[in-house]
């Protein structure tokens, strides 16, 4: 807390002025271009939005039922290609 205590002078509480969540000074998020994205985390990528597809389908799912079902559907078939891409990325590599 910032002020003034007992006439004493300002009181120090440490704080920069910053919140704990801010990035550092140095990163800027416009300086990471698409080709700095290894396969790999763009199967991380594909994974996760076929699991946020799934759920979004599920949502709906309450409301209109064969939307639901069919977005379910292709969020699963999306989330379940990442690895599968993942495995046969792994054999043609070598690795």
């Amino acid at each position: 807390m910032s002020g003034s205590d007992d006439d004493s002078g300002p009181v120090d509480d440490g704080s920069d002025g910053a919140s704990e969540g801010d990035a550092p000074a140095e990163f800027d998020p416009a300086d990471v271009n698409g080709s700095d994205i290894e396969p790999i985390g763009g199967m991380i990528a594909v994974a996760f939005t076929g699991a946020v597809i799934g759920l979004v389908g599920a949502g709906v799912a309450f409301f209109v039922g064969d939307l639901g079902l069919a977005l379910i559907g292709v969020g699963a078939v999306v989330a379940l290609s990442s690895p599968i891409a993942y495995i046969r990325l792994r054999r043609l590599r070598g690795s």
